[in-house]
């Protein structure tokens, strides 16, 4: 048995494989572990493989609220802050990246999760805080998996929408939350693969979708653009935490941080023109142009998804309507794997009889999909929750924790002339504090007054 797994794990993985093992690599999952235990550089993914990973971790559906953040922040300030958010993201990546790393030398690991990476940086830091390790490491389990369950919520939302959107033209009028509950059943159906090879498919497919969706989009964005004088520069204060939770969802990506791991040179991941910078400039640029046309185009009546303001009787809109309905269906299943795979393998799995095993995890899937529709069919905004699963998840993965494990492991070291990397750590922390708990309270403050539980 073990020289049959050897040598399976030997053979050249494919392309498609490569590369979706690629971006679940720092979760831990089967396909990414089988990319990585081989010992042959010629298994690994090339740069331009690495590239188009970038590429692919960076896009989605956050693209499509970009718009929306702009009406929320003004062109303007929506331009220069996009720029500034999403650079200032990518060096707290780039630092983390590089600990991650130098920890996997020190320990002699060739794989470590973001979990490890926070406990071991915790334990090098003040002794103090030591007993904090486990803490932190169960924080970031908590937050990997409340961030892609909250995208699977979004999920959710978007399709429901879009099929109302088409329906309400070709069939009958219902409500979205009638869409949600009907959706469920076939999202369960996705959500028993249990496999991650067997979802492959579902990402190629999802991606040809995406991609020619968005053509047909900027097709629409860049014509009869009307008078740019009418657009706001900066719009208040108050509107901003939701302007910069989505740019949080829309371009942070933690499926980026063991990237190298999986490339056959991982030293041309990092560096001034290494292939994250390249990748992620390309993201971050037609993020902030489809924002800044998308408001443009459609000024004050932007809607938290562009889609809603393509021309209701032209074919090709409702063309792109359902194909990213279609496209983002086939991405439900591989978010929800990494939620499954964290609360199973580190939890569930180890503390229950092998008899036990098969049934509870099929349980454990049906009721993360029930829960998310559920949590879709409360609160339907597409907008408002893609903005707090940014600003609660993503501003505490993207720039606090970075910040904490910088600081813990320059401890023992020198925190440079002026004390420069420990005010750069800070300065990542309360970023990070102030936008993501402003972002957190304002877009709950919306939701409840919205979609109040208890209705008088």
């Amino acid at each position: 048995m073990g020289n049959t797994r050897r040598r399976r794990l030997d053979q050249k993985l494919p392309f498609h494989q490569r590369l979706l093992g690629g971006f679940q690599n720092s979760f831990g999952s089967p396909l990414a572990n089988e990319a990585r235990l081989s010992s042959k550089k010629d298994n690994g993914m090339s740069d331009l493989e690495a590239f188009i990973n970038v590429l692919k971790c960076g896009f989605g559906t956050g693209c499509l609220a970009m718009p929306y953040a702009f009406l929320n922040s003004g062109w303007l300030v929506g331009l220069i802050c996009t720029f500034a958010l999403g650079f200032f993201v990518l060096y707290a990546m780039h630092i983390l990246l590089h600990h991650i790393n130098n920890l996997g030398v020190q320990h002699n690991m060739p794989m470590i999760s973001y979990r490890k990476a926070v406990e071991l940086s915790i334990r090098k830091g003040p002794s103090m805080f030591h007993y904090l390790s486990k803490p932190f490491g169960y924080l970031v389990d908590v937050l990997l998996c409340v961030y892609h369950f909250g995208v699977d919520c979004v999920y959710v939302v978007f399709i429901a929408k879009s099929l109302k959107h088409l329906g309400d033209m070709y069939l009958w009028v219902w409500d979205e939350r009638l869409y949600m509950a009907l959706i469920a059943s076939p999202l369960i159906l996705t959500f028993l693969i249990r496999d991650l090879k067997s979802l492959v498919p579902f990402a190629i497919i999802s991606n040809f979708l995406l991609i020619t969706g968005y053509f047909v989009i900027l097709n629409y964005l860049f014509r009869d653009l009307p008078e740019f004088e009418h657009l706001h520069a900066i719009q208040p204060l108050r509107n901003f935490p939701i302007f910069f939770g989505t740019v949080l969802f829309s371009i942070e990506s933690v499926g980026i941080l063991s990237l190298g791991r999986s490339m056959r040179n991982p030293k041309n991941l990092m560096g001034t023109w290494g292939v994250l910078n390249q990748g992620m400039i390309v993201v971050i640029s037609f993020y902030a142009i489809f924002g800044f046309f998308g408001y443009w185009r459609y000024g004050e009546n932007t809607s938290n998804s562009i889609l809603q303001n393509m021309p209701q009787n032209d074919f090709f809109p409702k063309f792109a309507t359902g194909m990213f309905a279609l496209a983002i269906f086939f991405s439900y299943a591989l978010q929800g794997y990494v939620t499954v795979d964290i609360i199973w393998r580190n939890y569930l799995e180890p503390e229950l009889e092998d008899r036990y095993l098969q049934s509870v995890e099929f349980l454990l899937r049906i009721a993360l999909v029930i829960a998310s529709v559920l949590v879709a069919i409360q609160y339907p905004d597409f907008g408002l929750l893609l903005s707090f699963v940014g600003s609660f998840c993503l501003a505490q993965l993207g720039l606090i924790l970075p910040g904490i494990v910088d600081i813990c492991l320059r401890y023992e070291e020198d925190y440079g002339p002026g004390r420069i990397f420990l005010i750069r750590s800070m300065l990542f922390i309360c970023m990070g504090l102030a936008g993501g708990v402003a972002g957190t309270v304002v877009t709950l403050q919306t939701l409840y007054a919205r979609y109040p539980v208890v209705r008088r």
